[in-house]
């Protein structure tokens, strides 16, 4: 004789219908309120659904990826400028350099010229000469233009870089969908570039920029949140950062990255910051996911340096005293290029300085 069974819910014998989905037995009752229950499950579904078609809809996804694009053109522009700016200047220098030199020896020649002419002193000998001497000028300055080349500087070619838009499935979400990632094409990103015209830029909070915005101190009376970016953004190539802590109070210190797609000018969550407050207590999309040791590892005194490995998608953070290297992947779905450093200082007099 079969085993008569059970209701899932109230236990009792005589279940009259089963759920193929859950493969439960159920009551009349339960039955009628399990199907209920799949109802509001298919309506939150729909809602669900229609959601998602309004995000689609109405989403402007490419607008961090053009702000992205409008930023490298912006600064590749000023570094176009600069560039051209020191080209023109040297060739002026060089020009009038030579003219000088060629002015101070006409007037030599016009003194002699003038002195042996008073003087009715002169012959075939002298005139030979001064006219040698001034054919000789001539012919320099005519050689002038073609001493001079306009020539690229391929040593420095990684100074700017073109870009570029690339597909990339997200691996580490396990997703069928993709992400668009702007990348620089840069083949010497092995290198590790030295930013050195870094500075900091202000966020929020209370803080005091000075020598050249090199340095920065938390300049309020008391503890408080003040948040720092740097000026430079990172697409790609690996670039150093080494920062000196001039004074460190009780509370850590954060050193990391944002997105500078993602506009960060208030304390709202951002989950495109990467970093650490210390070396064993990491931040990842904006959240403390390891370490809890508040152990004040970080002193003042120390040196750090912040690496950025874009072609990597990882950050390191080094700290000199204790001869320690840590790294983090950066998920570029979550924090896109191009990146910038980003410093949270929180107690009162707290002070970094970069040193390149």
């Amino acid at each position: 004789m079969e085993e008569e069974k059970l209701c899932a819910k109230c236990k009792k014998a005589g279940s009259a219908a089963k759920c193929y989905g859950c493969q439960q037995s159920y009551c009349i009752p339960h039955f009628v309120k399990h199907r209920l229950y799949l109802a509001k499950k298919m309506d939150i579904i729909h809602d669900i659904h229609e959601n998602l078609q309004k995000y689609v809809n109405d989403k402007d996804f490419e607008q961090s990826f053009v702000s992205s694009i409008y930023a490298w053109e912006r600064n590749a522009m000023i570094k176009i400028q600069k560039i051209a700016e020191k080209a023109r200047s040297d060739i002026q220098e060089f020009v009038e350099k030579r003219k000088n030199e060629v002015n101070i020896s006409l007037n030599k020649i016009f003194s002699e010229i003038e002195t042996t002419g008073k003087s009715d002193n002169y012959t075939e000998i002298e005139i030979d000469k001064w006219t040698k001497q001034l054919s000789e000028l001539r012919n320099s300055l005519e050689k002038l233009t073609k001493n001079i080349s306009i020539v690229e500087n391929k040593k420095v070619s990684s100074i700017i870089c073109g870009i570029k838009v690339i597909e990339q499935q997200q691996q580490e979400e396990q997703s069928l969908c993709s992400t668009v990632i702007l990348q620089t094409n840069n083949h010497t990103s092995e290198n590790l570039i030295e930013s050195g015209q870094e500075h900091f830029v202000p966020i929020y909070g209370p803080c005091r920029l000075s020598e050249d915005k090199s340095l920065v101190i938390h300049s309020s009376y008391r503890a408080g949140l003040s948040q720092i970016s740097g000026f430079n953004n990172y697409s790609s190539g690996k670039h150093s950062i080494v920062f000196l802590i001039e004074k460190k109070g009780i509370k850590n210190i954060f050193f990391g990255i944002h997105s500078a797609s993602i506009d960060i000018s208030s304390s709202e969550f951002d989950r495109s910051i990467y970093g650490w407050w210390n070396l064993d207590y990491v931040i990842v999309n904006g959240d403390n996911v390891d370490g809890n040791n508040k152990e004040e590892i970080i002193q003042t005194g120390d040196k750090i340096t912040l690496i950025l490995d874009c072609d990597n998608q990882q950050i390191q953070f080094e700290h000199h005293r204790i001869k320690k290297l840590v790294h983090l992947p950066i998920l570029l779905s979550e924090c896109p290029f191009p990146w910038k450093i980003l410093i949270r200082l929180i107690n009162s007099g707290d002070c970094i300085r970069i040193l390149r």
